[in-house]
């Protein structure tokens, strides 16, 4: 899933994340998913920018461990561009095995709701000019469709035959995303 980090080092963040939600960290799907649309928009945003945003209040008691953690980020960060750039995109999609114990219940919405948070660092128009292309808004239709969910349907999805499929299609719209931003992406120095 991510060629950049090992498994030990994906545990090791995601612990940490966890660790800190209280003090407004991501957990791990939630930051992938906004990591994702962060490299896939219209313009480059620096860690300065969005990483604030990752670690919340998060607490970082050395300067080891800071060191360790920012590495541990960047990793996934690289990771994830890897991954946008040769195709092999997955993201990383909860799930539920009570009451699904055969097939587990995908629960798409912190990647949904992280990717989401990405795109709006771009700005509004970024998705205005998404939702106003036609192949663009076909790609974030399935994003936008969990959002819309109620808190009851969260766990117990309308149409679970669906559900499932549409949380099938979110690597292809990411990747959809990505490419459809390419040749429109705005280079350092103000050239696209």
């Amino acid at each position: 899933m991510n060629p950049l980090m090992n498994d030990a080092q994906l545990q090791q963040l995601e612990d940490f994340l966890l660790a800190n939600l209280e003090q407004g960290s991501m957990p791990l799907d939630v930051a992938q998913g906004f990591l994702t649309a962060i490299l896939s928009g219209p313009q480059m945003i620096m860690p300065g920018q969005w990483l604030p945003l990752v670690l919340g209040e998060a607490e970082l008691v050395s300067e080891e461990e800071a060191q360790t953690i920012m590495e541990l980020i960047m990793s996934l960060y690289n990771s994830i561009l890897a991954e946008l750039e040769n195709g092999e995109y997955a993201p990383m999609i909860l799930s539920m095995e009570e009451g699904h114990e055969d097939d587990p219940l995908p629960l798409p919405y912190g990647w949904c709701e992280g990717y989401i948070m990405g795109w709006n660092q771009h700005g509004e128009s970024a998705m205005d000019d998404m939702a106003a292309d036609e192949e663009a808004a076909l790609h974030l239709g399935p994003v936008a469709a969990f959002l819309m969910y109620q808190e009851d349907q969260l766990l117990n999805p309308p149409d679970e035959k669906e559900h499932r499929l549409a949380v099938d299609r979110l690597a292809d719209s990411a990747l959809g995303l990505y490419r459809w931003w390419l040749p429109r992406r705005i280079m350092p120095g103000g050239h696209a």
